[in-house]
C-alpha cells in the first residue's frame, strides 16, 4: 500500500536545527563559558592569596614562638641597645626595639628590627657566654634574619617590667608586632600581634 506523507496540505519534515538556531545556541554557550571561566579564575586567585597569607602568618607564628620560648627561659632582660649582656633595664612607658638577655644555656641572645634594606626584618644574635659586648646596631654580621623578606615588619616593640631583682616583681616582656604581607603586586594584608612572656625562673 502506498503511504502518503502529506497531511492537511503540508509536507511533514524531518527534525533538525536551522543555522540561526545553531548560532544562537553557540552564542549562549559562549557567554556561559566566559562567566564560568571568570568565576573559576577569581576563585583560583582568592585561593592563591589565602595560601600566601597563611604561609606568611605561619612563618610569623613560628618566629614569635621561638622568641617567646627563648625569652621565657632566659634572665637579665635589657631593653635597649646600650650596655652589656647581663645588665638589666626596664622600659615600661617607652618601648624599645632592641631586647637582649642571657639564655638558659648561658649564651647571650638579642632580638631587634632591621629595616635598613627598606623591608623590616626581625633579626636574632646569639653570642657565647664569654662575649658580653652588646652590638649597638641590628645591621651587623652577627645578626641573622628570623622573618622572610616577603613579610614587611613595620613595628617591633618590647615593654620590659621587673628586670631588676630589687623591684619585687617577676620579670615580664610584652611584644608588639605589626607588619604587612604582599599577597599580590598591588595588594597587601596588614597584621598586628601581641604576646606577653613572663620569666619562668623565679626572680629572687
Amino acid at each position: 500500500m502506498l503511504r502518503r506523507f502529506i497531511h492537511s496540505g503540508h509536507v511533514r519534515r524531518h527534525g533538525g536545527f536551522t543555522l540561526i538556531e545553531v548560532m544562537v545556541s553557540t552564542a549562549i554557550f559562549s557567554m556561559v563559558m566566559v562567566i564560568a571561566l571568570g568565576a573559576l579564575l577569581a576563585l583560583s586567585e582568592a585561593d592563591r592569596k589565602a595560601q600566601t597569607l597563611n604561609t606568611a602568618v605561619n612563618n610569623m607564628g613560628s618566629a614569635l614562638d621561638s622568641m617567646s620560648r627563648a625569652i621565657r627561659t632566659g634572665v637579665s632582660y635589657y631593653c635597649g641597645s646600650g650596655g652589656n649582656y647581663g645588665d638589666v633595664y626596664d622600659c615600661q612607658s617607652s618601648p624599645g626595639t632592641y631586647l637582649s638577655f642571657v639564655a638558659s644555656d648561658g649564651t647571650h641572645v638579642a632580638y631587634c628590627l632591621d629595616n635598613s634594606s627598606g623591608v623590616g626584618i626581625i633579626k636574632r644574635e646569639i653570642r657565647p657566654a664569654s662575649n658580653n659586648v652588646l652590638d649597638s646596631s641590628c645591621n651587623t654580621p652577627g645578626f641573622v634574619p628570623l622573618t622572610p623578606p616577603d613579610v614587611n615588619i613595620t613595628r617591633l616593640s618590647f615593654y620590659v617590667v621587673g628586670s631588676s631583682k630589687s623591684d619585687q616583681l617577676q620579670p615580664k616582656v610584652t611584644i608588639l608586632l605589626s607588619g604587612s604581607v604582599q599577597v599580590t603586586a598591588t595588594q597587601s594584608s596588614v597584621f598586628n600581634i601581641q604576646s606577653t612572656v613572663t620569666q619562668r625562673i623565679y626572680d629572687q
